[in-house]
């Protein structure tokens, strides 16, 4: 009896993380033409089914392998690592990069509290008129500021607990 071995055709690597992330960008019709503040809407889904660094790690490949653009990639699958950005320095960022995107990626950053207590909801408001703040001093343009850096709601809530 002749044992004849078949060979193996490399497959691109999946895992079910990968498969995890087809599910997302097939539920939320996401696509390489998507923008960062899109694909940022649905990091957090994607995150909680990720369990670990080599989780991210793996779906990031997948994404570089798919054509997704670097701050794509960023908006999604976000660096938990300990990037402390400061007010200024994010502020500077986004001066330099000129997209309005980051400039709301930021603020969406800034302006969720820690927690529901009325110190936190004033610290994040704080947060933002700092970031605007900085954002005039760094030279970026006051309409762009004044559409994406303000969020009335969480003023209205600081000036509301004080």
């Amino acid at each position: 009896m002749t044992m004849i071995t078949a060979q193996k055709t490399r497959n691109p690597k999946t895992n079910s993380f990968t498969s995890i992330l087809d599910q997302i960008l097939n539920k939320y019709n996401l696509l390489t033409e998507s923008n960062p503040l899109q694909l940022h809407a649905h990091a957090n889904k994607l995150g909680t089914m990720l369990p670990d660094w080599k989780a991210h790690k793996d779906v990031k490949e997948a994404l570089h392998r798919r054509l997704f653009k670097e701050n794509q990639i960023e908006a999604l699958v976000p660096d938990k690592r300990g990037k402390k950005l400061t007010v200024k320095k994010r502020a500077q960022y986004c001066a330099k990069t000129g997209d309005v995107s980051d400039i709301w990626l930021h603020v969406l950053n800034l302006a969720v509290p820690k927690n529901n207590t009325d110190k936190a909801i004033v610290a994040a408001s704080s947060c933002l008129l700092q970031f605007c703040k900085e954002l005039a001093e760094a030279g970026v343009d006051p309409e762009q500021i004044n559409t994406y850096a303000k969020l009335p709601d969480i003023t209205r809530a600081s000036n509301q607990s004080t």
